[in-house]
């Protein structure tokens, strides 16, 4: 029997796989980067994003985890780092030599006063694999506090039911994504891009300018992009999440590789917020849909 795991890997789907194998490197231009991945993320019927076109300012990144760098560092000086428990791990590492606070739940108290914190928040978010419940409140707070808010869509190619409409908040200042999760292999390209409201005057955007970003992962992401939609893995592997969800008797989510366990005996896949043990179930679906074809 194959175990469920931790962490958020993507399923080793074997048509995504053989494309690695087809791709044949082609220059690509930052502009044609930006624009496919923009078609890329709004070709979708699963989920919606509308005001990307006030974010003029594209970026080709190393993943997502250089943006969540960068915005740290942008930001740690004069602000509290802050994100809600059970994110992305990661931002405990970066955040190790910087005023950091991980909230437990969304309070006016903890995010009072204006320009005191720089928040980072996944959506879907990272523990639940959906959008957050209190994402819209929170969003509310941090425009009114003036809080930048670096938005984590790393798992956009896996996803479904997220809407998001980036004219409602004008907190958020950046908009990171990569093809990590959709796309097996890609994981070890760092495949992602950065879009900004403003000039994001940093490490990323100065090597972009001089033309120093990874053209190999460029030209791998558009190869992806232009031939699968961020839909394909819902469409290809929906039906198996609902049918491992319930063998395992755990919760569906809108992220297609987890599910949700309240259970006690599933401790170990515990991030921090309470009867929330987050399953990834990639290896399981990857088998189901195999042996049913």
């Amino acid at each position: 029997m194959i175990k469920a795991t931790r962490g958020a890997r993507p399923i080793q789907d074997n048509t995504i796989s053989d494309w690695y194998h087809q791709h044949q490197y082609a220059d690509v231009t930052l502009d044609e980067y930006a624009d496919v991945w923009k078609n890329w993320l709004t070709f979708t019927n699963l989920k919606s994003i509308t005001g990307l076109d006030q974010f003029p300012h594209a970026d080709y990144t190393q993943g997502t985890s250089q943006v969540f760098d960068n915005f740290v560092l942008k930001h740690c000086k004069d602000r509290i780092i802050t994100t809600l428990v059970g994110d992305f791990q990661y931002h405990r590492c970066i955040s190790k030599h910087a005023e950091f606070k991980e909230l437990k739940f969304v309070h006016p108290d903890f995010l009072y006063g204006s320009d005191l914190h720089a928040l980072l928040i996944s959506v879907p978010f990272s523990d639940y694999g959906t959008l957050h419940p209190e994402f819209d409140i929170l969003m509310h707070m941090c425009t009114e506090f003036d809080i930048p808010v670096c938005l984590d869509l790393a798992y956009w190619g896996i996803a479904k039911n997220v809407h998001l409409d980036l004219t409602k908040w004008a907190c958020i200042k950046e908009v990171t994504c990569s093809l990590s999760k959709p796309f097996h292999t890609l994981e070890n390209h760092r495949v992602g891009i950065r879009f900004t409201r403003d000039y994001a005057d940093d490490g990323i955007s100065m090597l972009n300018e001089v033309n120093m970003q990874n053209k190999y992962s460029m030209s791998l992401g558009l190869h992806y992009m232009e031939n699968f939609s961020p839909d394909y893995m819902w469409e290809k592997y929906g039906n198996a999440h609902h049918e491992v969800c319930n063998e395992l008797d755990i919760y569906v989510t809108d992220t297609v590789i987890f599910g949700i366990s309240t259970d006690e005996k599933d401790i170990e896949f515990n991030r921090g917020i309470p009867l929330n043990n987050r399953i990834c179930i990639a290896q399981q679906l990857k088998h189901k849909v195999e042996n049913d074809s």
